[in-house]
């Protein structure tokens, strides 16, 4: 075994049960070789089996060897990711213990939590079990004493003797804590006390009681969760997808999960602890980029920050562009929506009876019933289609029989004709001749019409395309007017004017996207492809209402994960104030959970910008920080018309921060101009500075400097926020964005302007701050 440092030695070698611990250690990784081994041996069997199953199906009889090739990936699929997480884990196979008595066994057991289960192969006893099981919510949820947990349905109760944590580093056993309670414990601290670029990838070591209920909440119903910054939000819904698969992945392939994320920048700032959980193949993608691949057809979207920015400079007052964009985010929009899409349906009904020649095959009021009441469970267009089907079918079942009958029909006048005795023989003649014209004449008829009917029937349903339909409705205040029961005619005005402006310039607004999607379900339907059983969506805040509502009546469910901060709201122009009318309207049957606990930043910061949150005109709740202390927020007074001071009082500080070995910095502008305006002034540093866009990767090492509104979700060691040209003035929108840009940093957070009003700090109190 390696040695450790005499400080290790000392601390850890004292507890009891050290040489214990170091030989369970050491017989787990030990074991973790062997089944690697193993591993790898099934994956060299399982290729040869698949080489010899792709050799069997040039043969006649293929089915089975195909099988047995679909077969043979799967295992290998499995045989892979084992070794994969058995492999990132034997440094640290596991970060807990617990001591548990089940009453139903009588028997106690000693059981090693970690990001995985290992199984004894030939005992079956566990020797990792994973974080997500069952019988390791004790560990989250437990006080020491008479104990109770979930399992399958079932409440198992016993007695919990033991809580033990580790810290294991690179296979070594660093330290042994025995504790009650996670929630002051010592782990918890070390791991706020790090960096900010191995948060993410250690949290499950140190879930909270609250962040537990939520991650282990009814998977079967949706659950919206109001976070405060710093709550674990993000983490929270990542790990809430892993206990997903690990409970119905069975039923539920990866491939039908998705996070929608606010931007590509936070896709790659999660992507690294997504493995870690052992989630691969889930869908990640951004809102925007998702509608655009479901709508099915190129279209340029503006910039949904270009409304942001247009807010920040006018201050807000752009009153009708805001009505606007709340409007088209509003369930009264929906309504509207609805109210076209009904009319569209009753106008599509059919209504015609379908003939062929003189004979009714269909009567339109039964074609009209199908289409309204037997198969609303198709979109409508589809209906339009198995109507088509249908009538395709009758046709074919029922030319058959009126030819036969037009046969024999004219057969039967015919024989008349033949043996009339009233008839001279000239008169029979011309009587036969006419009938066997007219026999010939009306079969060729039905033969023709037969083979144009479908198509001539069908020909009366115009299905223009949803984005026809949605610039017809949106730029006629009179359309308008006809679908809304709320608004004003001046409103229909200013709507359809706005939306005229838009459309002119060939392009839509983010607002736009919701309901083309809605149409799109109702109408055409979602592809299967799209279609997504479950949804994880982080920064929530930021969505309408409307988005909510398009979002499920897309994906037909309900299970949706929901986390995100209305403090953080800077696009709430779209609508979003409040929970209530989500939970109430859109997923009824939600659970919520609201978790005010910040455990990102110190008590110092977290005072600051609680003081900051106290200016937002809405009832938000005080954020409640992990009890970790630091330095205060730092302002520092610069003059921005003294470039060169700007960027030595930088880099000075800068320097100071990398000695302290917070390497994860970020310097943060209101927006991209301002960002503009400090990267010059750091551009020639001898430091590696970045200015970030929303669809680059952070370069690792660097200095980060970004705007304020792609900062959300994202979190540094330290923050340094600069104000050259463009102070945070007292409207809720600049609040928000100087609320969010100061609870990104974990341990330090300094403030650059000409005056502390810059930062709004003289309705801050002034000890919550140095100068």
């Amino acid at each position: 075994m390696n040695t450790m440092s005499a400080n290790d030695q000392v601390s850890v070698r004292d507890h009891k049960d050290y040489q214990t611990e170091v030989e369970r250690l050491e017989f787990t990784k030990e074991y973790i070789r062997t089944v690697l081994e193993i591993s790898k041996g099934n994956k060299e069997f399982f290729v040869e089996n698949m080489k010899q199953a792709f050799a069997d199906l040039d043969s006649k009889e293929s089915s089975g060897s195909y099988l047995d090739l679909l077969a043979n990936a799967r295992f290998l699929e499995l045989a892979e990711s084992e070794l994969k997480r058995l492999e990132s884990v034997i440094g640290k196979p596991y970060f807990s213990r617990i001591d548990f008595t089940s009453n139903s066994t009588n028997k106690e057991e000693s059981l090693y939590i970690g990001k995985v289960s290992l199984f004894d192969r030939v005992t079956q006893q566990p020797i990792i079990v994973d974080w997500r099981s069952p019988i390791a919510n004790v560990y989250y949820d437990g006080r020491l004493g008479d104990v109770s947990y979930e399992a399958y349905g079932e409440t198992q109760t016993g007695y919990l003797a033991l809580k033990r944590q580790y810290e294991i580093v690179d296979g070594l056993l660093k330290e042994i804590r025995d504790i009650d309670l996670t929630t002051h414990d010592e782990l918890l601290q070390k791991s706020l006390s790090g960096k900010a670029d191995n948060r993410l990838t250690e949290i499950v070591a140190t879930i909270q009681n609250e962040q537990n209920e939520v991650i282990r909440a009814s998977l079967k119903h949706p659950i919206i969760v109001q976070g405060a910054a710093g709550s674990g939000k993000t983490t929270i819904a990542l790990h809430r997808i892993s206990y997903f698969l690990y409970s119905f992945g069975f039923r539920f392939p990866p491939e039908k999960l998705m996070i929608l994320a606010p931007n590509q920048l936070f896709i790659d700032y999660i992507s690294a602890v997504l493995p870690e959980l052992g989630v691969n193949k889930i869908n990640q993608t951004t809102y925007i980029d998702f509608m655009k691949s479901c709508l099915g057809k190129k279209i340029k979207l503006f910039s949904p920050n270009s409304k942001l920015m247009k807010l920040l400079k006018d201050n807000g007052t752009s009153k009708s562009m805001q009505w606007v964009s709340s409007y088209k985010g509003s369930l009264e929009f929906k309504s509207l929506m609805d109210h076209y899409v009904k009319e569209l349906e009753l106008n599509l009904a059919p209504k015609e009876d379908f003939r062929v020649e003189k004979s009714i095959l269909l009567k339109g009021q039964k074609l009209k019933k199908l289409f309204l009441k037997e198969y609303t469970y198709l979109p409508i267009y589809k209906r339009i289609g198995k109507i088509k089907s249908l009538l395709e079918n009758d046709l074919k079942k029922k030319k058959a029989i009126m030819l036969t009958n037009l046969n024999k029909k004219y057969d039967d006048a015919l024989d008349q004709v033949l043996y009339s005795r009233r008839l001279d023989p000239e008169r029979r003649k011309q009587k036969v001749v006419m009938l066997m014209d007219r026999k010939e004449e009306r079969l060729k008829q039905v033969e023709q019409e037969a083979k144009v009917a479908v198509k001539k029937y069908m020909n009366a349903f115009i299905m223009k395309d949803i984005f026809t339909l949605y610039k017809e409705l949106m730029t006629s205040p009179e359309m308008i007017k006809k679908h809304s029961t709320t608004l004003s005619d001046q409103q229909c005005t200013i709507l359809s004017t706005f939306c005229q402006k838009i459309f002119a310039k060939g392009a839509y607004e983010l607002e736009d996207l919701a309901p083309l999607f809605y149409m799109k379900a109702k109408l055409e339907g979602i592809d299967e492809k799209y279609k997504m059983r479950s949804i994880f969506i982080d920064e929530a805040q930021d969505y309408s209402y409307f988005q909510f509502a398009a979002l499920k009546e897309g994906f037909n469910t309900d299970l949706f994960t929901i986390v995100g901060d209305l403090a953080q709201g800077i696009h709430s122009y779209r609508g979003l104030t409040s929970w209530a009318p989500v939970l109430k309207d859109i997923f009824p049957n939600a659970n919520y959970q609201s978790l005010q606990k910040s455990y990102r930043t110190t008590v110092e910061i977290m005072n600051l910008a609680n003081d900051i949150l106290q200016l937002i005109d809405q009832d938000l709740p005080k954020v409640e920080p992990v009890i970790r202390h630091g330095q205060k927020p730092h302002y520092k007074m610069i003059d921005p018309a003294n470039q060169e001071q700007v960027r030595v009082k930088l880099e000075q500080d800068i320097a100071l921060l990398l000695e302290e070995e917070l390497h994860s910095i970020a310097i943060i502008g209101r927006t991209e101009k301002e960002c503009q305006r400090i990267y010059q002034i750091l551009e020639n540093s001898h430091l590696p500075i970045q200015l970030l866009e929303e669809k680059h990767d952070m370069k690792k090492g660097h200095i980060i400097i970004l705007p304020s509104y792609l900062s959300k979700g994202l979190e540094f060691d330290s923050v340094m926020i600069v104000c050259l040209e463009e102070p945070y003035s007292k409207v809720d929108l600049n609040i928000k964005l100087l609320y969010v840009s100061m609870t990104r940093p974990m341990h330090r957070l300094y403030l650059y302007g000409k005056s502390p009003s810059d930062y709004l700090l003289h309705h801050a109190d002034a000890s919550h701050f140095d100068t």
